[in-house]
């Protein structure tokens, strides 16, 4: 029976061509997606590892002399697994450089310090560092009021507990600049102690990993500088000196991607090994990779979880797929189970080959997609995750899960369709080409409840309502029975959130196109313009109803699901970058220092490549007649805010945002009044309102409104309100202190990171951001941007199995009309005439379901649209129907992939009837 079944195989493999296609998609969609996931896992794993680039840290909370230190990094130097081992020093100190106090923190390091590794002198300095001698790393704010061989006298104080002159003491220390260096991340990590905190699957751009609050940076040498100043601060004394021993262990060696819990203990046994070297010294060890590693043992499984979870729909069609060219295929070989059945084979027998079949398609198929899986990692990894150059890492568990799961989807796929062909008499089997119809009456109960399901999930999305809790908040009665009716019918309800759709086009098939007339009606009436043509071709469509509607079904819930997982992408998508930039308020929000001279900072920002525009605005707060709470208020510039600033029309009522700060302009006793403030008080446009702000009562005239309405039980939280910058400047403020902020608006072509960077630099800034630093951090978490990544490829492939299954019903519709087309040619039908009928009734299925997949999917996107603003309460910015070029692109290809599976089948086989034909009669 084995060798039949492959002899079968090799032979007429092109019977088994559709299955194997749809199991190799499906299977190279499983293997990608695990290796994806394992390799984003490992990037990650590594890119967090290069941030942390101490891996054990000693401490003391003692005061020790230096010899106790070297002592203890030649104990740590000795232990197995340990290759470096420095000793550095930190210390903050307020000192007076120039004019100005300025934060300065000196960095003392070994002379065989990382640090040298990605240190780079500039300027002419001293390659090498002596005594008393400094460095100046060119980032720090106060680099440039220091110049090469200037001395800096610095202060260390401590607090001497010792008799007779207990208190606290002051060693002044003058250093010697003899260069300016620039540091690479980890250099500039090591030197000031500052980490990245390990962040799940999050891909940290390539920056400087913290930043340095301090105004400038020195490094010295320990050996030669700092030793002595140890030396000289007694045993006891209070110092606010940091030293610490950086031991650094073997990562390639003792870190194994694939086995972390032996890594963890490897690196925690080297932990151990050293507090114990270095206990007698009153010292002790910390681990610094420990975390990292553990997030990482969570982070693969949470990965994959997460992709396969995206990509559950996907495998839904392909086990769909399967079954379906299963039943067409098996049809096809109506024959030959009859001849088996009259030679003596058993239906079990047949059962047994059939599945036998299955098994090594499984087989073919399992290892094809892990080959091509592994091939297309890249895909399944992502541009847009920053790890393009990452090579896919093949596992031997994703080979071994793949093949389980072909194998587990093909036999699922083929179970049902094989047993109901295995049990066919052997009359019936020998007639060719009859395709299976159900034997059993169809029970019409079963799809009626699935379409009505569906249809009612379909016009509460069509209505922009998601669930039922969005509209019962509080129960509606308090009939206990109801109440359980009702709670029963919610959780329905959110389960039809998912699978309403399917339910609709599973109901909507069985009982419009496979059971009954209408559907064939109906393209007849629309066939009627082709004439006699026209019924030609709608005879196909009355033979094989079955086949029709899973055809139907199969590409209706393709095509919805396309234009609801690419609808939601970008939907998100636009949301996101439109939340930030509210939450930014323009490209660049520049929160200045209290004590920062706004004039000079504009003036700094006014020759900086790519900026377009600035407007200043101050944050004060001020309090309405009648309200509980102090509401926010923003002073703004009407002449500069509306082209600096980022808004949105609908943000504003009562009149547009450029008519209200056109009145503001001119009248600086107006407000553009908070929606819910005006709601309650009773304002509208062209009222007036009174404030009171700082000591100063205003009666100023509402322009316009701002914000949306919250629901009452926010009453406690609100918008903001604005008012003019010339109004705010007359305010006796008294005891507030208002926050200035700087609203930077670039140009299209700048780099909103690099215009962000150059902007901190500037004195009196005290934090900055900017729009693509945070999307780029937002683009950058894995467990985000991964599913995403995964749902898009998710449409591709699901499109492509599709077009297998429409394809392969296309070739069967033909094979069995082979002898009919054939005559109709002979008869006089020409070339085109045959092509129009036969593309007529095979195109027919396809459009409407094509169709009804578009007109729901597009149902489905707006539902979840309106769901999501629904959950969305203190916000301005809301979700919207958005389709960009690129997402309609992406989409029209699919649909012309599924037209092409039709189209080319048919032109291709019925060229090929007519010269066959045409060979018999030239004969």
């Amino acid at each position: 029976m084995i060798s039949y079944a492959v002899k079968r195989l090799l032979r007429s493999f092109g019977l088994f061509a559709a299955l194997f296609l749809g199991v190799m998609l499906a299977t190279t969609f499983f293997a990608g997606i695990n290796i994806g996931a394992d390799t984003t896992a490992k990037a990650t794993l590594l890119q967090q590892l290069n941030h942390i680039p101490i891996d054990i840290t000693v401490y003391s909370s003692s005061t020790l002399k230096s010899n106790k230190w070297k002592e203890a990094a030649q104990a740590v130097g000795q232990v197995e697994g340990i290759v470096k081992v420095e000793v550095v020093s930190r210390a903050t100190l307020l000192d007076v450089v120039g004019e100005n106090y300025t934060v300065v923190m000196v960095s003392a390091i070994s002379d065989t310090s990382k640090v040298y590794d990605g240190l780079n002198v500039v300027n002419a300095g001293k390659n090498l560092l002596g005594v008393n001698e400094t460095y100046v790393w060119v980032g720090s704010k106060a680099a440039n009021k220091v110049a090469l061989n200037d001395t800096i006298t610095l202060n260390f104080t401590y607090y001497s507990h010792r008799d007779p002159q207990p208190g606290e003491k002051s060693l002044g220390v003058s250093l010697k600049i003899v260069g300016f260096v620039e540091l690479d991340d980890k250099a500039y990590s090591i030197a000031t102690g500052i980490m990245e905190t390990p962040a799940i699957m999050v891909v940290v751009p390539e920056q400087k990993p913290a930043v340095f609050y301090g105004d400038l940076l020195l490094i010295a040498s320990w050996e030669k500088t700092f030793a002595r100043i140890l030396d000289s601060i007694p045993e006891d004394a209070s110092v606010t000196i940091s030293t610490q021993i950086l031991a650094y262990i073997d990562r390639d060696k003792l870190i194994n991607p694939w086995d972390i819990p032996s890594s963890m203990e490897a690196v925690a046994g080297i932990t151990r090994q050293v507090s114990n070297a270095v206990a007698h010294l009153d010292m002790y060890a910390n681990n610094n990779l420990g975390t990292v590693l553990m997030i990482y043992q969570f982070t693969s499984a949470a990965m994959r979880f997460a992709f396969i979870i995206a990509a559950i729909p996907v495998f839904f069609v392909a086990w769909y797929v399967g079954t379906t060219v299963s039943e067409v295929s098996y049809n096809l070989r109506r024959r030959e189970i009859g001849l088996l059945l009259t030679k003596g084979f058993s239906n079990s027998q047949i059962f047994r080959l059939f599945l036998s079949e299955s098994i090594m398609i499984g087989i073919l198929g399992g290892l094809a997609g892990v080959g091509l899986g592994f091939l297309l990692g890249p895909l399944f990894v992502g541009k847009n995750m920053g790890l393009e150059q990452i090579t896919p890492v093949l596992s031997t568990e994703v080979i071994v899960i793949t093949m389980i799961f072909g194998l587990a989807l093909t036999l699922l796929s083929t179970f049902r369709p094989s047993r109901r062909a295995a049990k066919l008499p052997v009359v019936e089997a020998l007639r060719e080409y009859t395709y299976i119809e159900e034997v059993k009456p169809h029970k019409q109960r079963l799809p009626w409840i699935a379409f009505s399901l569906g249809l009612y999930k379909i016009v509460m999305f069509l209505l922009g309502i998601s669930s039922l809790q969005s509209i019962f908040r509080q129960p509606p009665f308090t009939n206990i029975f109801l109440l359980i009716l009702l709670g029963i019918w919610i959780i329905i309800d959110i389960a039809l959130i998912y699978i309403g759709p399917l339910l609709f086009f599973w109901g909507f098939t069985k009982i419009f196109i496979r059971d009954s007339m209408k559907f064939q009606g109906l393209v007849a009436r629309a066939a009627k313009f082709l004439g006699d043509l026209g019924t030609l071709a709608t005879k196909n469509v009355q033979r094989n109803p079955v086949r029709a509607a899973s055809i139907a079904f199969l590409v209706a819930l393709i095509v919805s699901y396309s234009f609801q997982t690419i609808g939601g992408v970008v939907n998100s998508q636009d949301y996101n970058v439109r939340r930030i930039k509210a939450e930014v308020g323009a490209d660049i929000n520049v929160q200045l220092a209290p004590s920062a001279n706004i004039t000079e900072v504009l003036e700094a920002m006014e020759g900086m490549t790519g900026k377009a525009s600035t407007t200043v605005q101050y944050f004060l707060s001020g309090s309405f007649p009648g309200e509980s709470y102090t509401q926010q208020i923003t002073a703004i510039d009407p002449e500069t805010w509306l082209a600096t600033a980022y808004y949105e029309e609908d943000w504003f009522s009562g009149r547009s945002a450029a008519e209200a700060l056109q009145i503001m302009k001119t009248n600086s006793q107006t407000i553009i009044l908070e929606q819910n403030v005006a709601s309650r008080l009773k304002k509208k446009v062209g009222d007036t309102v009174t404030v009171n702000i700082g000591y100063s009562t205003l009666i100023l005239e509402v322009v316009g409104l701002f914000g949306r309405e919250l629901p009452q039980e926010y009453t406690w939280q609100s918008f903001q309100s604005f008012i003019s910058v010339k109004l705010y400047e007359s305010l006796n403020l008294d005891w507030q202190s208002p926050k200035a902020a700087v609203l930077v608006k670039l140009k299209p072509e700048s780099d909103g990171k690099v215009v962000a960077s150059e902007i901190r630099k500037i004195n009196g800034v005290s934090s900055v951001r900017s729009v693509a630093e945070e999307l780029e951090k937002l683009e950058s978490n894995l467990l985000l941007v991964g599913p995403i990544h995964i749902q898009k490829l998710g449409v591709v492939f699901s499109i492509l199995a599709s077009s297998v299954a429409v394809g392969l019903a296309t070739l069967v519709s033909l094979q069995e009309r082979k002898r009919e087309a054939s005559i109709m040619w002979a008869r006089g039908l020409s070339f085109k005439q045959l092509l129009i009928m036969l593309l007529t009734e095979n195109l027919a299925v396809v459009a409407f379901a094509v169709f009804l997949g578009v007109v729901v999917g597009i149902i489905v996107v707006h539902g979840n649209v309106a769901a999501s603003n629904a959950a969305l309460v203190y916000t301005l910015v809301k979700y919207r129907m958005v389709f960009p070029p690129d997402a309609v692109i992406l989409l029209v290809s699919c649909l012309l992939l599924i037209f092409a599976s039709t189209v080319l089948p048919t032109v291709l086989l019925t060229k090929r009837y007519i010269s066959k034909v045409e060979r018999i009669v030239r004969l």
